[in-house]
């Protein structure tokens, strides 16, 4: 996943990267070869450009990504918000931006705003509106619904199991009971992640939703082999069974 976010970023970039034609050729075939994974390529071929042009914001914020990929956060935002404040316009610098603030704990809050901003300028833009829900879920935002739908536009997300997982809790922050519970069971359908599996159980189960589909629930979680590996979270589910039907 982590990879994947990486290359989601860098493909973002690959588009009218520099102020020269032989910048933008190595700022692609950087990009290229990032993908390949030979960074120390594309390091050499971001360091050609930033020699002649130390400002070529792309090539920054592909030398933030660079910093990231060698464990080097706070090197890798200090260029990443440097270069958003530079340009407050670009969907690319605060993509990057926000991004890299959603790995820190206490700048969870700074990425949603850094990745809004990023989502006004490419609303359909699909790896921004992943990070918003995930982060807007995380944090209890009522305002997230609007990103929530705005991914459930796009038709390979409208049936995601973990998306209507964050609707349904979503909804709940809004006071819509029934939407929720009828979100969380969707996330249900053809469910594999058994994780998930066991925190939509609690959620039904903490908002008194439905007992009975909440037993439900983690009764397949506890015979799962994910129940097996997770003692602690088989023994809730046992108890919580025990409890709801009275015993």
């Amino acid at each position: 996943m982590r990879n994947l976010m990486i290359l989601s970023a860098l493909l973002i970039l690959c588009c009218g990267c520099g102020k020269k034609e032989s910048d933008n050729t190595k700022l692609n075939n950087a990009v290229k070869e990032f993908a390949n994974g030979d960074f120390a390529r594309a390091e050499s071929l971001i360091n050609e450009v930033l020699k002649n042009n130390p400002d070529n914001s792309s090539a920054r914020l592909l030398q933030a990504l660079k910093y990231e990929k060698d464990g080097d956060l706070d090197k890798a935002l200090d260029i990443a918000s440097a270069v958003s404040a530079e340009y407050p316009d670009s969907f690319a610098a605060l993509y990057t931006k926000g991004r890299l603030q959603a790995q820190r704990p206490l700048h969870r809050r700074n990425a949603y705003e850094t990745l809004t901003e990023a989502n006004l300028r490419e609303p359909s833009n699909v790896s921004t509106l992943i990070l918003l829900c995930n982060l807007g879920t995380e944090l209890k935002y009522k305002n997230v619904l609007q990103h929530i739908n705005q991914l459930k536009k796009h038709p390979e997300y409208a049936k995601n199991n973990i998306l209507n997982y964050q609707l349904g809790k979503c909804l709940l922050l809004h006071g819509k009971r029934q939407e929720a519970l009828a979100a969380l069971k969707s996330a249900v359908n053809g469910l594999s992640d058994f994780g998930l599996l066991f925190n939509i159980a609690r959620t039904i189960d903490s908002n008194n939703l439905d007992r009975k589909y909440a037993v439900r629930l983690y009764t397949i979680y506890s015979a799962t082999s994910a129940g097996r590996r997770n003692p602690a979270a088989r023994e809730y589910a046992r108890l919580r069974i025990r409890t709801l039907n009275g015993r």
